[in-house]
């Protein structure tokens, strides 16, 4: 199959090895606000909750842990797109 030129300058800024860090790196802030969140909870004594300021950290965090996860498994089909056959 012939080259797509848009495929190789997209290889040429992303690989699957930085991909796979940023999504790492998303995924583990994504947790940190979430456990954060977790903590204000517990401060509470696991009761009423300030909902401004918890949505603040649970809305953030449950956003970049599903983007982070979804880009990890796009990582692995974008680096299988980009093998070459026989």
């Amino acid at each position: 199959m012939p080259e797509d030129p848009r495929l190789t300058q997209f290889f040429k800024v992303m690989d699957l090895e930085r991909s796979l860090l940023l999504s790492g790196a998303g995924l583990l802030l994504g947790f940190g606000l979430l456990l954060a969140a977790i903590q204000e909870w517990r401060l509470v004594s696991f009761g009423q909750l300030d909902y401004a300021k918890t949505m603040r950290l649970v809305v953030p965090g449950a956003t970049l842990t599903a983007l982070s996860f979804q880009t990890i498994l796009s990582s692995f089909f974008v680096s299988i797109l980009g093998m070459r056959r026989r």
